[in-house]
């Protein structure tokens, strides 16, 4: 079980394939596993380190208030020990806004970045709905039913949640997956976190090309935000120092248009990071 020290706890990490390196993000939810339909065919073409944050998984679970301030240096001591100087970044969910946080302190170790259904600022409707999911895990615990039903409303699109892979069955996945990667307390930081974030100053600090993709059935992150938030669009359209910068937007896909619609979402994060290091090479 490989794991390694970072910033005095015990980070626990996968890689597979071959490439350049792709650091993948977890969300608020499943740590590590939260790119398992993604990163069989991500492994086809770069180096991808999926891992498990602070808090999270199997990785040590100090008790502390946890950040995106203490996720981000994480992830920099995380490729400190793995001996990686420069990696491309690839963040779903609440790991796209952490990705932003990382990027704009860190410019200089990002090669490309992949931000899927994410914010830069809540708006109003997205900070209510995490306040309702903290809610429910102290009332019910992270594992159970009452959260995962609305977890499941909000991640897919009704076309998956009606089909063979949803239903009861992704309600028991979903239950089984946050019981085994995130303790309550933890869970309600995280959502404190993307209740309080507010990156739009961040957005010019980004240098790195990036992909802003969305899931046109999104209603948790939705490319348009209200006014008050900044989703994708916002995200794409302020990132003005970025070398290039790309806007996409999942057909028939949720805000986990990385489960959703693997095949796409996987298409355009590939495409897009091996344009990258091609326009790299080429300098």
């Amino acid at each position: 079980m490989p794991k390694v020290k970072v910033n005095g706890v015990q980070m626990y990490y996968e890689i597979s394939g071959e490439g350049e390196y792709v650091l993948q993000v977890p969300g608020a939810v499943n740590g590590h596993e939260g790119y398992a339909a993604v990163t069989p065919g991500m492994a086809k073409h770069f180096k991808v380190i999926d891992f498990d944050p602070r808090g999270y998984g199997l990785s040590d679970r100090p008790q502390q208030k946890y950040t995106f301030d203490v996720w981000a240096a994480d992830m920099a001591g995380l490729l400190d020990a793995l001996h990686v100087e420069r990696a491309h970044v690839h963040g779903g969910s609440m790991g796209g806004s952490l990705a932003i946080h990382y990027a704009a302190r860190f410019p200089d170790r990002v090669n490309g970045m992949v931000v899927s259904g994410s914010s830069a600022k809540s708006d109003h409707m997205a900070k209510y709905q995490y306040e309702v999911w903290k809610a429910l895990a102290r009332a019910y615990g992270t594992g159970s039913r009452e959260l995962a039903y609305d977890q499941c409303n909000k991640a897919v699109s009704r076309k998956y949640l009606d089909g063979p892979n949803g239903g009861e069955q992704l309600v028991q996945a979903v239950m089984e997956v946050t019981k085994r990667n995130v303790a309550t307390e933890v869970f309600c930081d995280a959502c404190d976190a993307l209740i309080a974030m507010d990156m739009i100053a961040d957005l010019p600090r980004v240098t790195a090309p990036t992909l802003v993709m969305v899931g046109d059935e999104d209603v948790l992150t939705p490319a348009d935000q209200g006014p008050d938030g900044a989703g994708g669009r916002f995200i794409y359209e302020h990132l003005v120092n970025a070398r290039f910068r790309e806007f996409v937007m999942i057909a028939n896909a949720g805000h986990a248009n990385l489960m959703d619609n693997p095949d796409a979402s996987n298409h355009a994060v590939i495409d897009f990071l091996k344009r990258v290091s091609s326009q790299a090479a080429t300098r």
